[in-house]
């Protein structure tokens, strides 16, 4: 992958944004590239921000369009980029499936993209239930429905909607934790929260509800992946275009949280190898994992997260219950280690190292942890700032070195299969076929 002068921040947005419409088109004489299998999931209610909608405002919704039933756009990191807490998901959930008024982002600027993203937090946003009725939808609207909404045009010739945030309870569990971890540590003018302290991604880009390989039960209409089209998303979005990886890299976060076991099975088989303590291995249950620390190195970087494995906040409500006892004693136990602090000036946890951008370049607010940002020391950095061509390329290379470390190593452990695996059978052996069962028994 070349080496360009733009931060990672700016440039996985730009490449990102426009992913699934690339890739998802059909070439003459040429097969469907793998990650069409995301059109299969259909087209869902859409909206723009107005061209007046406010940039600068840290609220997502406010002046937006309805512009029709579109597919759906993969995601980009939720939060600020240097949060020091990321929480990692397979990929996107899809809540249109079961909320019909659910609507989803189609921007035509990147500046709208980051913004959305950016501020998203703990919530997403519903047409509320009285206006999508009066334009025509049903609150038993199917998921596979292509009926549009029939929003009228106002005088500027946008269809605009009201929209309200719905916060999102898995979220609003994240949360939960974060205030019981600052209360055992005492910090009394911490009030964390999921966006600003919490960043959550996704180690595939695209949205579905399931990430499944073979029909599902309990809804007969969700699309199951063939195996070829599983492998080769993996391949296009993981390997190749290290949307997750270059974003983890650039992130740096102290702490990962990796939520249910699917979620879990995915993780270890491409992170394997780059575990500095814990020795996790595909196939071991979260139950098992949560019970010791594990640390995922950067490359040959001085920086280790800590990884916690944890039962789904929703998905799996009394295994998580259980075991919140768990995950809270670990995140406690990084903060008295120093790993996760309390900037007293933010009111925030403290973000982690590394240069960041993406709020003052995209025009989208002030970044308000300015003050705390370090570069990686990698350089000579007197008299140097984030503009220096210079200082950017060497920041980039630093984290792309990172990167190219997780490959490496991941491929180097997946040579030797017995010593990352609990098992050699090829199916045990692929953490994402493990992933698409246990999504299937959920």
């Amino acid at each position: 992958m070349p080496i360009t002068e733009v931060p990672t921040e700016i440039e996985l947005l730009y490449q990102i944004k426009p992913c699934a419409d690339e890739h998802s088109a059909q070439v003459a004489d040429r097969p469907p590239l793998p990650c069409a299998y995301f059109r299969k999931w259909g087209i869902w209610h859409s909206f723009d921000y107005e061209p007046d909608a406010p940039m600068m405002h840290h609220e997502i919704g406010l002046k937006s369009a309805y512009v029709g039933r579109r597919p759906l756009v993969a995601e980009a990191l939720s939060g600020c980029r240097k949060a020091p807490i990321m929480a990692v998901g397979i990929n996107p959930n899809l809540p249109g499936w079961n909320r019909p008024n659910s609507v989803n982002p189609l921007f035509d600027e990147v500046q709208e993209f980051a913004h959305y993203f950016r501020y998203r937090a703990n919530a997403k946003l519903d047409i509320p239930l009285a206006d999508y009725e009066r334009f025509g939808g049903d609150a038993k609207d199917p998921p596979l429905s292509t009926a549009e909404l029939a929003v009228p045009m106002d005088a500027d010739g946008h269809r605009t909607i009201p929209l309200e945030p719905r916060p999102v309870p898995m979220y609003q569990g994240y949360e939960a934790l974060l205030a019981d971890m600052a209360e055992a540590m005492d910090w009394n003018d911490a009030k964390p929260v999921v966006g600003e302290d919490l960043s959550y991604g996704n180690m595939i880009g695209c949205p579905s509800a399931k990430w499944l390989l073979k029909p599902y039960a309990q809804d007969p209409r969700m699309p199951p992946m063939a195996r070829t089209e599983m492998e080769g998303i993996v391949v296009e979005c993981f390997v190749k275009r290290q949307y997750f990886l270059r974003q983890l890299a650039h992130s740096m976060p102290a702490v990962l949280l990796v939520i249910s076991q699917a979620t879990t099975d995915a993780f270890l088989e491409q992170m394997n190898g780059n575990f500095s303590l814990g020795a996790p291995k595909v196939g071991e249950t979260v139950e098992a994992l949560v019970d010791r620390e594990i640390r995922l190195k950067f490359g040959d970087t001085e920086h280790e997260a800590r990884v916690i494995f944890s039962p789904h906040i929703t998905g799996n409500p009394h295994g998580f219950k259980v075991f919140r006892p768990k995950v809270l004693a670990q995140l406690i136990d990084e903060a008295k280690r120093g790993g996760i602090a309390f900037n007293k000036v933010t009111g925030r946890l403290s973000r982690t190292k590394g240069p960041c951008t993406l709020c003052p370049t995209m025009a989208i607010g002030a970044c308000e942890y300015a003050g705390e940002l370090q570069p990686h020391a990698i350089t000579t950095m007197a008299d140097a700032t984030l503009a220096d061509v210079s200082l950017a390329r060497s920041q980039k290379q630093f984290e792309l070195g990172i990167v190219r470390a997780f490959l490496e190593r991941n491929a180097a452990a997946k040579a030797a299969p017995s010593a990352s695996s609990l098992s050699t059978t090829e199916a045990a052996n692929d953490g994402w076929v493990l992933a698409a069962e246990h999504e299937q028994s959920s």
